[in-house]
């Protein structure tokens, strides 16, 4: 797909401060954020769980430390090589598309994904995918930005749109960021992707709003077939 080479080389171009540049835009609250989705994750030590979009790997860790073996999935060589030399133990890279994962049927306990569904801009595919290889009784969780409501929502969008692209131009690619802000303005609404899920097999769905509504984790469990 075109989409996926673009997205891709983006993601390439900005490895190298893609960690910092996620500290300092989210104040921080990046590190918590994934450590939420892990407590999501998580139910016991021999679980293997797939995480999809994994860059870095900062999703990753906090499943690591928790006790699961993880299999980190990206399409960017670059993020997947960063992801490598940071983390020990039970974790495997893979450069693989989430449009097709290479993965046989009812594979993994849960699959985690944080900020990257957004991206993939087939999300029904993608998420049919992820029920495919998630055994019965096993999770899914998606961490992703959505756009705040009520009072918040218009300095939240000021900050998305000017102050994210200014900063991020003094230490990374521009357009990047300014993807960023679009990507999360066209995303699915938290009623509507929870809607999606429902459609895509999975059941026992739960929102929980995170720094009041600038971020949604997501989770649903497969029940069946």
């Amino acid at each position: 797909m075109q989409e996926t080479n673009i997205i891709k080389s983006m993601f390439d171009r900005i490895v190298e401060r893609y960690d910092l540049l996620n500290r300092v835009l989210s104040f921080g609250q990046d590190v918590y954020w994934r450590r939420k989705m892990a407590q999501f994750a998580f139910s016991h030590s021999k679980m293997l769980i797939l995480d999809l979009a994994t860059g870095t790997g900062d999703s990753a860790k906090p499943l690591l430390i928790k006790g699961a073996r993880v299999m980190g999935v990206d399409i960017s060589f670059r993020m997947l090589r960063i992801a490598k030399k940071k983390i020990k133990g039970a974790f495997i890279p893979l450069s693989a598309s989430a449009y097709q994962l290479p993965f046989r049927n009812k594979f993994f306990d849960a699959v985690t994904c944080a900020f990257g569904i957004r991206n993939m801009h087939d999300t029904e595919q993608v998420l049919k995918e992820i029920h495919r290889v998630i055994k019965v009784g096993g999770k899914i969780i998606i961490l992703e930005f959505s756009l705040p409501k009520g009072f918040v929502r218009a300095p939240y969008l000021f900050y998305l749109k000017k102050i994210v692209p200014f900063v991020s131009s003094f230490l990374s690619a521009r357009y990047a960021y300014e993807y960023l802000g679009s990507s999360i303005e066209s995303f699915y609404p938290p009623e509507e992707f929870i809607t999606l899920l429902k459609n895509c097999g999975f059941n026992k769905i739960v929102s929980k709003p995170l720094s009041l509504g600038c971020v949604y984790l997501y989770s649903g469990e497969k029940v069946d077939d």
